[in-house]
């Protein structure tokens, strides 16, 4: 039954992972973290047990560092980019919507091949619910990703386009991905590869 629970979560964070926040999940009492005790500045920021994030675009603010489900070896963090507007989602709530954002999800599993396992399924989700438009492998501070971009399919997103990273570290998995608004004229791949590069794993 745990195993069943754990697969609809994360198969819920996945297809939740472009508009978490957006549907008010992000501020539910039990999923986010206190407001006190949330640093928005905060340069590095600790992911699961053993990856760190040193955010050096100070352009990036921290949104969220949840681990309401870490019982079941999930984590999840977002950061936002540029101004925000009011937005409402299709439970009728408002919230902010914001030129760009990025989110991360780590898994925490029992090995190796059930960390890549459940990769492979959230890529799969991606490739069926975006327009990919390239796919690479890239290296970022010695860590190996599969990098996607694509276009949303349904134009009842308020995000036009992204960017994710896909890795597997020992028994972790990570899925890193950046969306933007139409308007958004950076590039996206540079900002992602520049966070990437702040990603450290430790084994220990």
């Amino acid at each position: 039954m745990k195993d069943i629970f754990t697969n609809r979560m994360i198969y819920l964070f996945l297809m939740l992972f472009i508009i978490f926040t957006l549907t008010g999940c992000a501020s539910a009492s039990t999923l986010s973290s206190p407001v006190e005790s949330l640093d928005t500045d905060a340069e590095y920021v600790t992911i699961g047990h053993h990856l760190t994030v040193d955010n050096t675009d100070s352009r990036l603010t921290l949104l969220n560092n949840m681990d309401a489900l870490s019982a079941d070896g999930l984590y999840y963090a977002a950061w936002t980019m540029g101004d925000s507007e009011p937005y409402e989602n299709s439970d009728g709530d408002t919230v902010d919507l914001y030129d760009a954002q990025l989110y991360f999800l780590l898994g925490e599993f029992k090995d190796t091949e059930a960390a890549q396992n459940n990769m492979d399924t959230w890529l799969s989700a991606g490739r069926t619910n975006y327009e990919i438009i390239t796919e690479e492998n890239v290296t970022c501070n010695s860590l190996n990703y599969l990098l996607i971009t694509y276009q949303f399919l349904h134009d009842d997103n308020p995000y036009a386009r992204g960017v994710s990273a896909f890795g597997v570290f020992d028994n972790n998995a990570a899925c890193i991905e950046l969306t933007c608004r139409e308007n958004f004229n950076e590039d996206l791949k540079a900002i992602l590869i520049d966070f990437l590069n702040g990603c450290t794993y430790d084994a220990d």
